[in-house]
C-alpha cells in the first residue's frame, strides 16, 4: 500500500473518532489538524528517507538534528525507525529525553559549557557528545557519569576541531590540546566516558563554495589519520550539515548532521516549543 493511501486512511480513521466522540459531528479544528499532521508526517518521511539514500549506500550514519523543532515532529520519524536524534541546547534536549521514548540515542551537538555536563550525564539515554574541546569538560562528563549513571553504557564522544581556525568557531586548534584530550580518554580510569572520534564544523564560505574538495574536511581527515597512527586508533569523522554533507560523504565523513535538510526551516529560540 503506497504512503499517500496508507495516510488518506490514517485521515479516515482520526475523523472516524472524532465523529464517534462528538454526536453533533465534525468539528473543523479536527478536520484540519488532521490533515496538517498527515500532511507533515509525509513531509518528513520523504525529506528523510531522500536524504538517508545518500548515507546508506555510503554506511553514513545520518543524524537527525531536531534542535528547536516539536516533540511530535521527532516522534513522526521515531515511529518510521529513526532512533538518532541530536540537539545543541541542554534544557531542550532534557525536556525531550523526558517525553519521548527511551530507545532514542540521543546526541548533543550545542555547544558544551563546564557547567551542562552534569546535566547531560544524567540522561540516562544520552548517547553522544559530539563537541568536547577541552580536557577540562571531558573530566567533569565522566565525573558526572559516574555520580549519576554509573550503570548506563559509557557517553560516547567526539573531539571537536576547528579545522577552518575561525576565531568565532568553538573546537581546537593547538596539536599538544589535543594530544592531550586525546589521551586522557585512554587512560584506565576514564570508564564512563569514551572516544569515537573527531567532529568539525566547516566554514561557511568553503562549504558553499563550487570547488570539488572542502579544505576544511581535508583537514580533520588528516587528524584521524596522524591520531589513529600515533595511538593506534580508529576514529570516526563526523562532518558534514545541510550544505556540504554530500561532499562530506566523499571525503570519508562517518556520520553528517542534517537539520534544515529534515526538518525545515527553524523557528527562532523565542518562538520554538517542545
Amino acid at each position: 500500500m503506497s504512503l499517500l493511501v496508507t495516510e488518506r486512511l490514517e485521515v479516515v480513521n482520526i475523523l472516524r473518532k472524532s465523529i464517534n466522540t462528538s454526536y453533533k459531528g465534525l468539528r473543523g479544528w479536527n478536520v484540519s489538524k488532521a490533515i496538517c499532521s498527515m500532511s507533515r508526517k509525509q513531509e518528513l518521511i520523504k525529506n528523510y528517507e531522500d536524504a538517508v539514500k545518500e548515507c546508506k549506500n555510503n554506511n553514513v550514519l545520518l543524524l537527525a538534528v531536531s534542535k528547536l523543532k516539536p516533540a511530535s515532529d521527532i516522534k513522526i520519524l521515531y515511529d518510521h525507525g529513526v532512533r538518532h536524534f541530536g540537539e545543541n541546547y541542554v534544557q531542550e534536549l532534557i525536556e525531550k529525553s523526558q517525553l519521548l521514548p527511551r530507545d532514542i540515542q540521543w546526541h548533543f551537538t550545542g555547544g558544551l559549557q563546564t557547567n551542562k555536563c552534569k546535566d547531560l550525564a544524567k540522561i540516562p539515554n544520552i548517547a553522544m557528545v559530539e563537541t568536547i574541546d577541552s580536557v577540562k569538560k571531558a573530566k567533569k562528563l565522566n565525573e558526572a557519569r559516574r555520580t549519576y549513571n554509573a550503570d548506563e553504557p559509557p557517553i560516547a564522544c567526539n573531539i571537536q576541531i576547528n579545522a577552518s581556525n575561525e576565531e568565532q568557531k568553538s573546537g581546537l586548534t593547538d596539536a599538544e590540546e589535543i594530544f592531550a584530550l586525546v589521551e586522557f580518554f585512554l587512560k584506565p580510569d576514564t570508564k564512563n566516558i569514551v572516544l569515537n572520534g573527531l567532529m568539525t564544523i566547516g566554514s561557511w564560505d568553503v562549504s558553499h563554495s563550487a570547488g570539488t574538495e572542502n579544505q576544511d574536511f581535508t583537514k580533520l581527515v588528516e587528524w584521524k589519520e596522524l591520531l589513529d597512527e600515533k595511538y593506534g586508533l580508529d576514529l570516526k569523522l563526523s562532518m558534514g550539515m545541510t550544505a556540504d554533507y554530500k561532499q562530506a560523504i566523499k571525503q570519508g565523513s562517518s556520520e553528517v548532521r542534517l537539520g534544515t535538510t529534515i526538518f525545515g526551516n527553524r523557528p527562532s529560540r523565542a518562538d520554538a516549543f517542545v
